[in-house]
């Protein structure tokens, strides 16, 4: 896995970012699996719970040489193996599903819109240097173009993911130097720093990118509520200040 996009909502740009970095034929970033990580992170702390919480089964079952008179119902193994399982089974995945088209392509990635803390914490314990590009985008579009894809149906739970998400992409991006946090207005600008970002991952032109950005294939913007728009600014405005959106 050579590179992950990872947009903090849905609508958020990701799909025009995948677009740029397909751009380049050696190149191949698929799109969205539903979130597929989710279920693995799910996977992962059902298994650790039943590690630690029923580890007196195991630890009783082995000091007294695999006697079957004990309680072993919920017997797992111990913490260790349980997170090589997941890892292991993370990366076999992947490897396995984007074997397609492999050949030719010296940089295979996905791009997804429904992860947040735990699935990318997985994702980096899965893959330690793999870059990860975060994709930001002002909540108030955001929401504008969720309402004319017909997925705008409660702002409310649409502001708090933004913001957990949003906030929590500031921290990583701090802390990790492998993660690069753009946001999707200086892409469409043009801005330097953007531009040279995706161009340095991507083993793009500007030009190339210029090419890309041109072409809009599907907007769907549609005008929110004056009450829409207070409830993202009451949740989300300290974070957006924070991205220069206020």
């Amino acid at each position: 896995m050579d590179l992950l996009i990872s947009a903090a909502t849905h609508r958020s740009g990701s799909t025009l970012v995948q677009r740029i970095f397909n751009r380049r034929k050696e190149t191949l970033i698929w799109g969205e699996q539903y979130g597929i990580l989710t279920q693995f992170q799910r996977m992962h702390q059902l298994l650790k719970e039943y590690s630690t919480n029923h580890c007196q089964q195991r630890e009783n079952y082995f000091r007294d040489g695999e006697n079957p008179n004990h309680w072993i119902a919920c017997m797992v193994p111990e913490l260790d193996y349980v997170d090589h399982a997941v890892e292991e089974s993370v990366k076999t995945l992947f490897a396995t599903l984007y074997a397609q088209h492999k050949e030719g392509h010296d940089i295979i990635g996905f791009k997804e819109v429904r992860y947040g803390k735990e699935e990318l914490t997985l994702f980096r314990i899965c893959y330690p240097e793999t870059p990860i590009l975060l994709l930001v985008r002002n909540p108030l579009d955001v929401w504008k173009s969720m309402l004319g894809a017909g997925l705008g149906n409660n702002v409310v739970p649409f502001a708090k993911k933004w913001q957990t998400n949003a906030s929590y992409y500031l921290d990583l991006a701090k802390q990790d130097p492998a993660v690069y946090l753009v946001r999707y207005e200086d892409i469409v600008l043009k801005q330097p720093g953007a531009t040279l970002t995706i161009a340095k991952l991507g083993k793009l032109s500007e030009e190339e990118i210029d090419s890309v950005i041109a072409k809009k294939i599907w907007s769907t913007p549609r005008t929110p509520t004056t009450a829409d728009e207070h409830a993202i600014i009451q949740t989300c405005g300290s974070t957006m200040k924070a991205y220069g959106y206020m």
